[in-house]
């Protein structure tokens, strides 16, 4: 047979990661990019096959493959009869996604069968319907999601999520219906440099920030119960605070809070994302629903710039009560935000101590730490041990 200097690694998700329009996208990309750091040569199948021009490139021009076009139609099965012996590892995304593969990867090739789920959907779910008690359509698609999250548990070897409650939640379950399937825990995200003295425009900071993909069902609650229920007490102290709703995607009822200060700008560039955090005193987090890490959460703590969030902004965080607000109640959440706006020595202290925070939990050897626990080095990659 051929050398191979690397070992290969195949990657599956529902389109080319955008790393900059989602949070998901970004952990994909990060996953990508530790592994390429780590010698794989790596392959992706978007489940889609839609060639992104903007963002193919990005992934090509660091060596990835990627199987895109109609000549793969329908042709997992047939390409992975062609290419599953040179298979190493395969990492599936998503529920709805990585179902539709894991029958071709046992037929076709040994590799373990990685599972990363983002977030548990089916508890998103559940969460949701405290919100919309009457809503029986979303009720029979939870109890759709939470089959289909539990089916693919069992059929993979190793299932990933980014909050320790999540997989203690899945390993629960495991343990009764697939013990033989391991659970691990996994910083969602990995930042390479942290900025630096984010105080040195303290008094030139003024804004408040809530950055989201709004496509998303919670974001765009999000946004809309902080501008009616908490935006209004901020203002009675601070008349004339201004609010920048930033991310792509934005519905009509986030266009629609557009007006007095309130600033909706759709999608913006990582440079510009960064600018405005540079810019923002306050980073807001009001999500009512969700499950899993909110990388929006972590992002501002990356930036230095303090965050309010409430109990599902902060899931998943241990051992941040001492510098992340975090609180259901409007009157409670604005207390918090008026305290950043108002008291430089707090901002410091929650500004230093989010971005340590990040800086020990968040990088892409944190990352590694966990993968390297399933995907033993192999004797040809011994030249590779003193990779951290």
């Amino acid at each position: 047979g051929r050398t191979r200097y690397a070992r290969t690694v195949l990657i599956v998700d529902h389109y080319i990661p955008q790393p900059d329009r989602d949070a998901g996208s970004r952990t994909m990309w990060q996953f990508i990019r530790m592994f390429l750091h780590r010698g794989f040569s790596v392959k992706f199948w978007p489940e889609n096959l839609h060639n992104d021009p903007v963002y193919a490139s990005l992934l090509q021009q660091h060596g990835v493959e990627i199987m895109y076009g109609n000549e793969y139609h329908k042709g997992f099965d047939k390409w992975m009869r062609e290419h599953g012996a040179d298979i190493d590892v395969a990492l599936l995304s998503r529920p709805y996604v990585a179902v539709n593969f894991i029958e071709a990867l046992r037929k076709y090739c040994n590799a373990p069968v990685l599972y990363y789920g983002h977030d548990i959907h089916h508890l998103r779910m559940q969460d949701q319907q405290r919100l919309q008690p009457q809503d029986k359509a979303l009720r029979t698609e939870t109890e759709a999601m939470k089959r289909l999250e539990q089916e693919v548990w069992r059929l993979v070897d190793v299932v990933y999520y980014p909050s320790s409650s999540e997989t203690a939640y899945v390993q629960a379950w495991l343990d009764n219906h697939a013990p033989l399937v391991r659970c691990h825990t996994v910083p969602a995200y990995a930042y390479e440099a942290i900025p630096e003295h984010a105080d040195d425009n303290l008094s030139l900071r003024q804004n408040l920030l809530f950055v989201a993909g709004f496509a998303h069902p919670p974001n765009a609650d999000a946004a809309e119960w902080f501008v009616r229920e908490v935006l209004p007490l901020v203002r009675a102290r601070h008349p004339h605070i201004h609010l920048d709703l930033v991310g792509s995607n934005p519905c009509n009822a986030v266009v629609a809070l557009q007006g007095e200060g309130i600033n909706v700008t759709g999608f913006v560039t990582d440079e510009e994302l960064a600018a405005r955090y540079k810019a923002a005193r306050v980073v807001v987090a009001p999500l009512r629903y969700g499950a899993g890490i909110k990388g929006k959460v972590i992002e501002a703590m990356h930036f230095g710039v303090p965050c309010v969030t409430t109990s599902v902004g902060a899931q998943g965080l241990a051992d941040t009560a001492s510098f992340l607000a975090a609180t259901d109640d409007p009157s409670v959440f604005a207390e918090h935000v008026l305290l950043l706006l108002d008291d430089d020595h707090a901002w410091r202290n929650a500004s230093s101590a989010g971005q340590a925070y990040v800086r020990s939990h968040f990088t892409e050897a944190a990352q590694w730490r966990v993968f390297a626990q399933e995907i033993d080095m192999p004797a040809v990659m011994s030249g590779m041990r003193g990779v951290p």
